[in-house]
């Protein structure tokens, strides 16, 4: 992919992925922990590994910062500057690549729009990754590393990249947090949360064959008033309020009104 030296800090869920696909293309992996570096590195094959305080002897070309959002800022200025002003890049989507001044006055993004858990696998060729930075050089750069890992690389400012987070929260946690919901509510008649598995799963295929506003269909699409009710009447209080807002939302977005 690329001679240029990378130093991988961190080993989360998302670091673990990028450590997979980029192998041996990573010099070193470094974290505030030097054990999990290196059950890291010993998994997909990295030579070496090290505290934060190892990282600047590592000379790095290339630096990827792979942490949670909300440690960033506080790794960026215990790190601090890095001789040879390597590139250096995180993969947030909600924090401006400027958190990383600190450490280097090149700076950049490569964010996988993905959900990521440590042992669960995950194509990472259909994964979108979009890329920022300040000189085409650093840009050029950090579109040949995403290239390296997917089929699916484009550019996003921070404002971009604001709603393409807030995108993935609705599509992902949003989602996620509705299918508990529908477990709790089938385990109350002894079934299985796989019940609605084919339901989900041809309800999301009409959403990208056709569109999700053409491919709505149920009580509140036609303004069923009765059949609403009955279910808002049916549920806890907070799941009723959900069925009811999400219902409300529908009509609205369908200019139904409730019969």
């Amino acid at each position: 992919m690329t001679d240029s030296r990378i130093t991988l800090v961190g080993t989360g869920n998302v670091a673990s992925h990028l450590a997979e696909a980029l192998g041996s293309d990573i010099d070193i992996i470094v974290s505030r922990d030097r054990n999990r570096a290196a059950v890291l590195a010993e998994k997909y094959g990295i030579d070496t590994t090290g505290t934060y305080s190892d990282l600047i002897a590592a000379r790095p070309d290339i630096v990827i910062v792979s942490i949670a959002d909300h440690a960033i800022n506080d790794v960026a200025q215990t790190i601090g500057q890095i001789p040879g002003n390597p590139l250096v890049i995180h993969t947030s989507g909600t924090v401006p690549k400027e958190a990383l001044s600190p450490m280097s006055g090149r700076t950049g993004v490569l964010y996988p729009l993905q959900t990521f858990s440590r042992d669960l696998y995950v194509d990472m060729r259909s994964v979108p990754f979009f890329t920022e930075a300040d000189s085409a050089e650093d840009l050029a750069t950090i579109d040949r590393i995403a290239s390296a890992i997917s089929d699916s690389v484009r550019h996003a400012d921070a404002a971009q990249r604001q709603i393409l987070h807030i995108a993935g929260v609705y599509s992902s946690n949003f989602v996620n947090i509705l299918l508990e919901m529908v477990q709790d509510i089938l385990k109350e008649a002894d079934y299985p949360l796989s019940t609605v598995k084919p339901l989900v799963e041809a309800t999301v295929a009409k959403a990208f064959s056709s569109d999700p506003h053409t491919a709505q269909t149920g009580p509140a699409r036609r303004g069923d008033k009765a059949v609403m009710k009955k279910h808002a009447e049916a549920l806890p209080p907070d799941k009723s309020m959900i069925y009811q807002i999400l219902s409300e939302y529908i009509m609205k977005s369908h200019q139904v009104t409730p019969q």
